[in-house]
């Protein structure tokens, strides 16, 4: 593609033409940053929904007595709600803190960010002094969510940075800006997952326009669709090999005449026996 840039998304961009994403000078096109954008606003609201799943399953924990009959212990499902509640901590307050220094949003010298002080915020918003006070972890995500997601260009382009990726105990690791805003987004995936929002998934006939994969009798796929939560909710086709994304009026055309929106001629159109 020359000398022209892409989204970073490559086949996941709506952008996809089966050879590069949509073409743009920043890390992320249009499309794809608004989509990111909107996935890291609901980490606020997917921190408070597992606080609350979280007191469930405590309160289960200790007034259930487990079997071995298939059922998944609360007291475990307490422990990897609380690992993902921490981790979302985590990644928030790091990169909000790495957004503050590259952009002098505050004084770095009167901002620690949490992984350097585990559960203490370094920050006074009311009387500037510098002072250690007990961190409230719900207000940390509220916080750092808003100031990420409104500059959320300025955080795809920064430049790699040494960070701790999902915790104080990892190695630390050069991660860019554009990966930060890729690690926020599928954070909120896997809080969707925790807490059983996934939505309802179809498989539709036709063969990938990305790559080799194509439908195989009595096996379900290549391609499916998600049934929309939202009525503003982009309607997409998807590929279950390679996680390639094109936009389902794409889909419609392509079943019209067997042949991608993009695609040269038939000949680049394999037809299943």
């Amino acid at each position: 593609m020359s000398d022209e840039r892409a989204c970073h998304n490559g086949p996941c961009c709506p952008g996809w033409n089966g050879q590069h994403a949509e073409p743009c000078d920043q890390p992320y096109c249009h499309p794809c940053l608004d989509r990111h954008q909107r996935d890291i606003r609901a980490l606020t609201y997917d921190y408070l929904d597992l606080a609350q799943l979280h007191e469930t399953s405590l309160s289960q924990a200790a007034s259930e007595h487990t079997s071995g009959g298939g059922h998944e212990s609360p007291t475990l499902l307490a422990d990897h709600i609380e690992a993902l509640q921490a981790e979302i901590v985590h990644v928030v307050s790091v990169w909000e803190y790495e957004l503050r220094v590259a952009y002098r949003l505050s004084d770095p010298r009167t901002f620690a960010p949490l992984w350097r002080r585990t559960v203490y915020d370094q920050i006074e918003l009311t009387a500037g002094a510098r002072q250690t006070r007990p961190a409230r972890p719900g207000a940390l995500v509220q916080r750092a969510v808003s100031i990420i997601a409104h500059r959320i260009d300025r955080l795809a382009a920064l430049p790699a940075t040494l960070v701790c990726p999902t915790g104080i105990e990892d190695e630390p690791t050069e991660m860019a800006g554009w990966e930060a805003v890729q690690q926020l987004a599928d954070l909120h995936g896997r809080t969707k997952s925790a807490l059983g929002r996934t939505t309802r998934s179809f498989y539709i006939p036709g063969e990938c326009w990305n790559c080799d994969a194509r439908p195989v009798p009595d096996l379900p796929g290549p391609l499916y669709r998600h049934e929309p939560r939202f009525a503003e909710d982009p309607l997409e086709v998807q590929c279950e090999r390679c996680r390639a994304v094109r936009p389902y009026a794409d889909y419609e055309a392509y079943q019209t005449g067997l042949i991608w929106p993009g695609q040269a001629s038939d000949a680049s159109v394999r037809i299943a026996a």
